[in-house]
């Protein structure tokens, strides 16, 4: 359709007319005197008018023989095609057939049905031609006074329509006629549309009747609440002089019925005054609609509203935070993990911290009912709910008390992210409080034989090693873990033949009991089938002394998961039970002589597995360690070494009295504090505001209200607060200065300049659309018809919009859009080619496009994830894409900083609140200074990249579809200088890993970033 026909036209239906009727056939038809021929006439006439097709010379046709008609189905069609058809010349001077119509017109809005003249009106309001209206004028006031209140309701948008497009000159009698009926009017809807255009027309006079009425507003419908919340908002800005009177309605309405009027009344109230008493209303009404609303995408609203208010009224929503976990019954994680994210933290303190752990606990034990058990998301949300506690709990001695023995109960479960997080709050507790290390270590030895995670194995163990004093406990926790360890030896498990051999030892017996064994026996026999018929099945039945051996064997291996994890080949746990026994023993001067014996024949026998492992061997890391823990308990027996090795024990026995492991795990807990999302008392980070010194003052009070300037209208009535308290805007060439570069350097040149047409695109992401914006320009000194650029696309990107065939004279240039849809977070190629069509040519003429490739790193985002999360999706996900390291750069710091500045990955553990975010600069992308201060943050990090030639970190982002992507750099550097080593991608979909690998692959090779 082309422009000019567009032009006219507000409404858009399809229709496919197939061949169009000649205007001859059209005009017998609308001169039939059946009404029901002219409607169908008629309706067919304004669907292909619609659609593109012109018929000027039925306008007289429809003048003279439709007006006339009475038929509600004529009238209506009528309405739609005065709005449609052409009004004027080809010069711009109207048709002298309007005038007729402007009878008609007239003659409808004084008819006596009330639906002709409300419809009639509706039609005005679209009309942008004064000299229809102007002969008009008197009729649309009379109809202010219409007994029906559907013509009244219409007529004040007429008039509003009319003041509006042609300025208040032309009706200057209007803004007294409005102020009259607001004062007499009954029916909701004519008084809310009348009082709009006193707001937008005559301000004061708005402003004289709300503070005339200002008692009655509370009592009035929502839809004109709502319009008066609107005067409020601008009227403050403008006219401060009466915001202490217009706030009191304000006020008034925020306990309104009405969750639309409640949420602006909250909004107004919250960015017109920061006093604390408004505050807390507006607070108090987004609780009620957070608590009251069942709508989840409401629930979020909301959420981001308290949000916003907490960075700057901490103190006023501290009170405010039960009634805000309220919120935690909604089923939705997302609304669950928000309220968290709100209420902890800076909100939580020693006045409110006993209700809200006594909430959470509460909640924790709601998830462990029966009735919560098949609910989806549980198992999340309980995972939320321990993180939660132990971030109220680690700072409040007495609150710990009351639930660190709930939260031992998941030590036990084998979902490790709960477990694990249990052991690493019971391991700040013991480190900060040593009135409560006692009762948390006795709780722990009774619980150990039945922890199922290796990890968590290990941190019990430590803290057993390093916290147990006194004797009787460490008395307890040793046969507390040789119970678990027990029947003695422990024998592993033989991977090629599924049989088990003592650690060590030969196998002899074991085939020699083999050989003996005598074979299993199959018999046959006849069973009957479902459907009737008999049929026949066979059975293996097991020798009698294979079954005896099978069942001893489960029932030794059935014990305890730590036997099982260390006959399976846990080097790191058996390391782990050797030292946390050793140092158990050491301390103990009184220790019994036989569980001392036990304990060092656990010790050899971890030694023989670990060494007889596939995987083992003398030199391995548990091998000496477990080496160097017998030779300890040896010598501290009395029996004779040789003095290197006397010297060796005397090294680590000092090493451990010094108690360096504490001073690192404090060290530990401070940076887990600092990097936590929930640390108590941390400060919401609100965005500072700097101005230049070059930069306009503007002085609100004298900005100009009418003509050039900033006026009202251009300040957005949006509850932003930045927007609320009068933000500068003096900056903006400056910021679009800083948008044409950044466009002008993503645009990307499709033909050559040589072409008959040249094309060149700029692609912009918005969220899960891509708007692709093409510069077509005809290059010849030939008129070039039919331009099309044709797209097609590659990957998981949908075109959506294709871009409109267009007509360019010699030299012209023109802009066409497209959009596509995009699904998910995988690199895609938009291809495709232009045709246009030459006067001289006979065929069509093609030029191919060049290969538009979306850039990935438009998806992704930086963001921000804890180790132990990092580990779990790790083990999760199961696609995996392996990079090999090949680049010039030389230097590990350089190249780790190419990669996460190229891939917006962050260092995982390193949190990224802190990090500046300069003028201009986009969320979710890494800047160079942002990836510097991340690396010196990041003191082990650094001191590997100064002082070793082997370096891994782990490295996090998230997409904007939701998805994680982990990535697992080792770097090794060559005697040579070269750096080699891989870059181990993985995700839970295929997409984001292979993109992610083709962009490091792609920009590894980056000299210029070596040279940085």
């Amino acid at each position: 359709m082309s422009a000019e026909t567009e032009k006219h036209c507000t409404l858009l239906i399809f229709y496919d007319k197939g061949v169009p009727p000649t205007s001859d056939e059209l005009a017998k038809r609308l001169e039939s005197k059946k009404d029901s021929v002219k409607a169908e006439a008629l309706q067919e006439l304004v669907l292909l008018m619609i659609n593109g097709e012109s018929y000027p010379k039925l306008l007289m046709s429809i003048i003279k023989y439709v007006v006339a008609s009475s038929d509600h189905r004529v009238k209506k069609l009528l309405m739609i095609y005065w709005e449609i058809v052409e009004k004027c010349k080809e010069n711009g001077d109207l048709k002298e057939e309007m005038i007729l119509v402007c009878n008609a017109l007239r003659n409808d809005l004084m008819h006596a049905n009330e639906y002709i003249r409300g419809s009639t009106l509706r039609l005005l309001c679209k009309m942008k031609y004064y000299r229809i209206l102007e002969p008009l004028k008197e009729a649309v006031l009379r109809n202010l006074s219409h007994r029906h209140s559907y013509v009244r309701r219409n007529a004040v948008m007429c008039v509003y329509s009319i003041v509006k497009s042609f300025g208040m000159d032309q009706l200057p009698e209007a803004p007294e006629d409005i102020e009259q009926l607001l004062l007499v009017e009954g029916d909701l809807s004519t008084k809310r549309n009348a009082f709009l255009m006193l707001l937008n027309c005559d301000q004061d006079r708005a402003v004289k009747y709300v503070l005339s009425m200002q008692d009655q507003v509370s009592t009035m419908g929502d839809i004109f609440q709502l319009s008066v919340l609107e005067l409020v908002r601008k009227v403050c800005r403008s006219s401060p002089g009466n915001k202490g009177r217009l706030l009191r309605i304000v006020f008034d309405l925020a306990a309104s019925s009405s969750t639309a009027v409640s949420y602006d009344c909250a909004s107004s109230l919250v960015s017109l005054s920061s006093s604390p008493l408004a505050i807390h209303q507006a607070t108090q009404a987004y609780v009620t609609l957070l608590t009251e609303q069942s709508d989840n995408n409401v629930k979020l609203i909301v959420l981001d509203r308290l949000q916003e208010v907490q960075k700057h009224h901490k103190q006023i929503m501290e009170g405010m935070v039960m009634d805000i976990f309220r919120a935690l019954s909604c089923p939705s994680l997302d609304v669950r993990k928000k309220v968290m994210d709100i209420c902890l933290g800076s909100l939580v303190s020693s006045r409110n911290i006993k209700e809200v752990v006594a909430l959470l606990k509460k909640e924790v034990i709601k998830t462990l009912g029966y009735e919560a058990q098949g609910v989806e998301g549980n198992l999340e949300y309980r995972r939320l709910l321990i993180r939660a506690l132990h971030a109220c709990t680690s700072q409040y001695a007495d609150q710990a008390q009351n639930v660190m023995f709930l939260l031992m109960d998941f030590l036990t479960e084998s979902d490790q992210t709960n477990a694990a997080e249990v052991i690493m709050f019971l391991r700040e507790l013991i480190a900060n409080y040593e009135n409560l290390r006692v009762q948390i270590l006795q709780r722990l030895s009774e619980c150990l034989s039945e922890v199922q995670q290796s990890r968590v194995l290990r941190g019990c163990l430590w803290l057993f090693g390093e916290y147990c004093g006194e004797e009787d406990l460490i008395v307890s926790v040793l046969e507390a873990l040789l119970a678990g360890l027990r029947p003695l030896p422990l024998v592993m498990v033989d991977n090629k033949d599924g049989k088990k051999e003592p650690a060590g030892g030969s196998s002899r017996e074991g085939e020699k009991k083999a050989q003996a064994t005598s074979t299993g026996k199959v018999t046959t026999r006849t069973v009957v089938l479902a459907d009737g018929t008999y049929g026949t099945e066979s059975v293996y039945e097991k020798p009698e002394g294979e079954e005896e051996t099978n069942e001893k064997a489960d029932t030794a291996g059935k014990k305890s998961h730590i036997r099982s994890l260390l006959m399976g080949g846990d080097f790191l746990l058996s390391a782990m039970v050797g030292v946390s026994m050793t140092k158990l023993i050491l301390k103990c001067k009184n220790f019994p002589q036989g569980l001392r014996n036990e304990c060092l024949l656990v010790l050899v026998n971890l030694y023989k597995l670990v060494r007889s492992h596939s995987c083992g061997g003398e030199r391995c890391d548990s091998a000496v360690r477990l080496t160097q823990c017998i030779r300890l308990l040896v010598g501290n027996c009395g029996s004779p070494l040789a003095e290197s090795h006397l010297a060796a024990n005397e090294l680590i026995k000092a090493e451990w009295a010094s108690k360096g492991g504490r001073g690192q795990l404090a060290k530990v807990l401070e940076l887990a504090s600092q990097n936590s999302e929930w640390a108590l008392g941390n400060e919401v980070e609100v965005e500072e505001k700097s101005v230049g010194p070059d930069e306009c003052i503007v002085f609100r009070q004298l900005r100009e209200r009418k003509g050039g300037g900033v006026t009202n209208a251009a300040i957005e009535d949006d509850d932003d607060f930045h927007v609320a308290r009068g933000a500068s805007i003096a900056s903006q060439a400056a910021a679009d200065g800083a948008l044409f570069a950044e466009r002008l350097a993503k645009v990307q040149q499709m033909t050559g300049l040589a072409d008959p047409v040249y094309v060149e695109a700029f692609l912009q992401v918005h969220s899960f659309d891509l708007v692709l914006e093409l510069l077509i320009i005809n290059r010849t000194q030939e008129t070039l018809q039919n331009v099309l650029v044709e797209l097609s696309t590659q990957g998981d990107l949908k075109l959506v919009d294709r871009p409109i065939g267009v007509t360019l004279a010699p030299g012209q240039q023109m802009m066409v859009h497209a959009s596509i849809k995009v699904a998910s977070t995988e690199t895609g190629i938009i291809f495709g080619y232009v045709t246009y069509e030459k006067k001289s040519a006979a065929d069509k003429e093609v030029t191919v496009l060049n290969e538009l490739h979306v850039d990935i790193l438009d998806y992704i985002e930086r963001s921000w994830i804890g180790e132990l999360a990092f580990r779990t999706m790790w083990s999760e996900f199961e696609w995996e894409n392996k990079i090999n390291i090949n680049t010039s750069i030389n230097e590990v710091g350089a190249f780790l900083a190419h990669i996460m500045r190229n891939t917006n990955m962050s260092i995982v553990g390193r949190s990224y609140k802190k990090s500046s975010n300069p003028k201009g600069q986009k969320k979710g992308k890494l800047t160079t200074e942002d990836v510097q201060e991340m690396l010196k943050e990041a003191v082990g990090i650094k001191k590997l990249i100064e002082t070793s030639s082997f370096v891994a970190v782990n490295l996090y982002a998230k997409s904007i579809f939701g998805e994680d992507a982990l990535a697992n750099i080792s770097i090794e550097k060559l005697p040579d200088g070269k750096l080699t080593g891989s870059v181990r991608i993985r995700s839970r979909t295929q997409g984001i890993a292979l993109s992610l690998g083709d962009r490091i692959t792609i920009v590894q090779r980056g000299v210029q970033g070596g040279k940085k």
